[in-house]
């Protein structure tokens, strides 16, 4: 939201006088986070740890590896005597910066011991020994930026983790048992980081790490609904999923059971939002990938737009109209590939553009007229941003 325009408006309308709005003023600068400067801050750390990396990754036969363990080591003791000196100065701008630089530099270095002792060990062992080492001074992070960074990195962590498990476990186990292993684990992962950004302590000390957390969990449970629904598309002929669908149901309803104590600031429609799209991901899972059925393609697609509705209904019912208008112009954009697909035929004349055209400008024309009167009685029930 603008606040001066906002300021602006409230001193004409006669709602507030000069002194209340410049207090105004002065209360919501004093709050505002230099964003551009931690921006850019992340950045320059992201892309200076990118560096190290290719640098350590590259193959240095003319430097001795006693010189490249030794030079690794004295920056990486540079950076810890750097880092703690800004933490405890709470220098919070370039702690963060530190941070970031050293979390890249830490996989650099593995990479490099790696390369030097010729270990040949899997990945996986690598990026846990990288994640877990990396804990003590990711949690210095405050900004939002490397928050979802080190989000990123433990969820490439666990995938490699996961793959490496069940590669193992298909030499015991039946493919069917596996597969019913992975989907349960998958989606108690994924039920897991939203617990986590949630905890109490986590939101009081690094609130903004937590939101993007929570907005990327949310982002990721969208996106699996989303995933899923295109199993709708290829005939399915197989019985190999069993009890993971009654696992991932029990979970589910678990969640949406916690869901009042996770948000107990969020507006009960919201919570309702949340509920139905961790019920949108077990509904489908149980239902596309099953049972033995034909190809449904166009279910899918009506499936997938009714998930974005939801996501759509969800956000605006938090007050973010940003989201929420991200996620219209998703829904146009799917309506208008669901012309393409089952309207192929129609393309020769172009009556399934003209027909795909005046509906997307018909969403278009009601999300003009109804998001501003949607959005001003949800947000009222409603706090911004928890979930997107």
């Amino acid at each position: 939201m603008n606040i001066d325009k906002k300021l602006t408006q409230w001193r004409a309308a006669g709602h507030i006088d000069e002194t209340t709005a410049a207090r105004i003023a002065a209360f919501e600068q004093s709050g505002q986070r230099p964003i551009l400067l931690y921006a850019l801050g992340g950045l320059g750390a992201l892309t200076l740890g990118i560096g190290i990396i290719s640098v350590v990754a590259s193959n240095w036969q003319a430097i001795p590896r006693t010189t490249k363990l030794g030079m690794d080591l004295a920056l990486g003791l540079a950076l810890a005597l750097a880092l703690f000196r800004s933490a405890t100065r709470v220098q919070l701008w370039l702690t963060d910066v530190l941070a970031g630089i050293y979390y890249a530099f830490v996989l650099g270095s593995i990479a490099l011991i790696g390369q030097v002792y010729q270990l040949g060990s899997p990945q996986y062992q690598g990026l846990v020994t990288w994640s877990l080492t990396t804990i003590p001074f990711m949690l210095l992070v405050r900004g939002r930026l490397l928050g979802a960074v080190w989000l990123a990195g433990l969820a490439v962590t666990q995938a490699f983790c996961f793959a490496a498990l069940f590669d193992w476990l298909d030499d015991f186990w039946s493919q069917a048992t596996t597969l019913n292993l992975a989907i349960s684990l998958t989606f108690a992962s994924l039920l897991g980081y939203i617990v986590i950004a949630r905890a109490r302590s986590f939101v009081r000390a690094r609130p903004h790490v937590s939101e993007v957390w929570t907005r990327m969990s949310w982002t990721a449970v969208v996106a699996s609904a989303l995933a899923i629904s295109f199993a709708f598309y290829d005939e399915i002929d197989n019985d190999k999923l069993s009890w993971a669908v009654a696992v991932c149901g029990v979970l589910a309803a678990g969640m949406v059971a916690l869901l009042p104590r996770l948000y107990p600031e969020v507006a009960p429609r919201a919570r309702t939002g949340m509920a139905l799209l961790l019920a949108s991901v077990w509904l489908l899972l149980a239902t596309a990938t099953t049972f033995d059925r034909a190809a449904l393609p166009v279910l899918g697609a009506i499936v997938q737009v009714a998930v974005l509705g939801i996501a759509a209904w969800t956000v605006l019912a938090l007050g973010s109209v940003r989201s929420f208008n991200t996620l219209t112009a998703l829904i146009a954009l799917r309506v208008l590939v669901m012309y393409f697909e089952v309207f192929g035929s129609m393309l020769d004349t172009g009556l399934g553009m003209i027909s795909g055209g005046l509906l997307t400008l018909l969403l278009a024309w009601l999300w003009k007229r109804k998001s501003p009167e949607l959005a001003e009685r949800l947000s009222i029930e409603g706090t911004p941003d928890h979930a997107s």
